[in-house]
């Protein structure tokens, strides 16, 4: 064999061989995702706080009848009407938190009515 059909013979298997061994263009390697490293076990805690937005119960809310209701509601706007400092601690209490100003001015006058 000649030195140049010898040459064209060893590109070619060369040519040959780095298709067959390279990956396609195309293809994509897959890689795993890490694994999660584990969290150490934890002794469970003493106690357990819950949270929850259910209705809570009040003192007054068992012994409750419409007539009382009436009589504190009565006691409350004498109050309102009658004792400035009352009336001013009640309009802090329901009207202090209101940010904007004409919400506030609204929540004040009814106090009015």
């Amino acid at each position: 064999m000649s030195k140049t059909k010898l040459a064209g013979f060893l590109a070619a298997t060369a040519v040959v061989t780095s298709l067959a061994v390279a990956p396609a263009g195309h293809a994509q390697t897959m890689v795993p995702p890490p694994q999660p490293m584990m969290a150490p076990m934890q002794a469970p805690p003493d106690r357990l706080d819950f949270y929850s937005d259910a209705p809570k119960a009040e003192p007054g809310d068992f012994s409750w009848s419409a007539r009382q209701n009436v009589v504190d509601s009565d006691r409350y706007e004498r109050l309102v009407h009658t004792n400035p400092a009352f009336r001013a601690a009640r309009i802090r209490q329901e009207c202090g938190p209101m940010t904007e100003p004409d919400l506030y001015q609204q929540c004040v006058a009814s106090f009015d009515e």
